[in-house]
């Protein structure tokens, strides 16, 4: 199966989207602590239980276009759609997860980023907001014990340039704000390596190219590690640290560490964002052109290939296995 033709240019995709008023920013005051019914982890969701069924394996997605979220029962590699999520999502594109399940999700449109917990029947949630006011949040990275995440910020609520949102201790207020240079950046992928580094990536309207730089400790001045990417998306790092990174126009590179990067696989319609899955056996692909992919860490080849629940109508932007990541 191949995939569609893309029906659009993709420029800065993020950032034009988000600017767009996809979505209303929030105005201030502390997001309280959310909880659900416990019966929604047993009844509501026993009735769409796909043939095949095995508890707690998923893939998740956030749908940009759609501002809705989608749940994967994962057998294998095959996926099979199990439900969407709506409710308090607006923007959604890049997402993780952590070891223990916690689900991140940057919500664009709510100036904020949602945190479900993953059971055996599925995501329940938000059970936590992270506050990033004034901010357009379009992707997380955590270290795997949560007491460091980092936010992607594509823009500002009012069209200021991109940035990075430390938070620490599982707190709910960002600690810090990382930015790069004067350009009015359109900030994309965000990780943390195994030391705590932060290495965000972002396209610079005036350059016309993407970039990567690396914030030592997550904090202080930024130094480029990567330049002169023709449009730059989503970042993974592997167990190793090596640095994975998307080319919308290209394909996936990786990095040794942060050096000496290569094309290592190709084959998609517009890449957006990728995410290794628990023990680093795939890593998997968010195509904007309306498919999931799992990739080979060994050699890049695309070992599996789906068409997203709704197809090129409503594609997937960002991708989080869980558990894990």
């Amino acid at each position: 199966m191949s995939p569609s033709t893309p029906t659009r240019a993709v420029p800065a995709f993020l950032l034009i989207a988000l600017l767009g008023g996809c979505g209303a920013a929030s105005s201030g005051g502390s997001q309280p602590l959310l909880t659900l019914p416990a019966e929604l982890a047993s009844s509501a969701h026993a009735s769409q239980r796909p043939s095949g069924f095995r508890l707690g394996v998923w893939v998740f997605t956030a749908q940009l276009y759609g501002e809705d979220l989608k749940i994967y029962h994962r057998n294998g590699l095959a996926l099979t759609y199990f439900e969407t999520l709506t409710s308090g999502v607006a923007s959604p594109s890049g997402t993780v997860t952590a070891p223990d399940g916690r689900w991140y999700v940057a919500n664009g449109g709510h100036s904020n980023v949602l945190v479900y917990r993953t059971t055996t029947y599925g995501p329940q949630g938000p059970t936590q907001v992270l506050d990033d006011y004034g901010q357009r949040p379009v992707n997380v990275g955590l270290t795997p014990n949560r007491d460091l995440v980092a936010v992607s910020n594509g823009a500002t609520t009012s069209g200021g340039a991109g940035s990075v949102s430390i938070y620490l201790n599982r707190n709910a207020e960002p600690a810090r704000m990382l930015t790069y240079g004067k350009d009015i950046l359109a900030g994309m992928g965000v990780a943390i390596d195994h030391l705590g580094n932060c290495y965000w990536s972002f396209n610079d309207p005036k350059t016309h190219s993407g970039s990567i730089v690396e914030f030592t400790a997550c904090a202080g001045k930024g130094t480029v590690v990567v330049s002169a990417i023709p449009m730059v998306g989503g970042l993974a790092l592997d167990r190793d640290d090596n640095l994975y990174y998307v080319d919308q126009v290209t394909g996936i590179y990786r990095c040794d560490r942060a050096t000496k990067c290569v094309l290592f696989s190709t084959g998609y319609g517009t890449p957006a964002n990728v995410n290794f899955d628990r023990d680093y056996k795939h890593l998997w692909v968010a195509d904007e052109s309306g498919y999931i992919d799992a990739v080979s860490p060994q050699n890049g080849a695309i070992v599996y290939k789906v068409k997203a629940a709704a197809g090129s109508s409503d594609p997937p932007f960002g991708i989080a296995p869980a558990p894990g990541s």
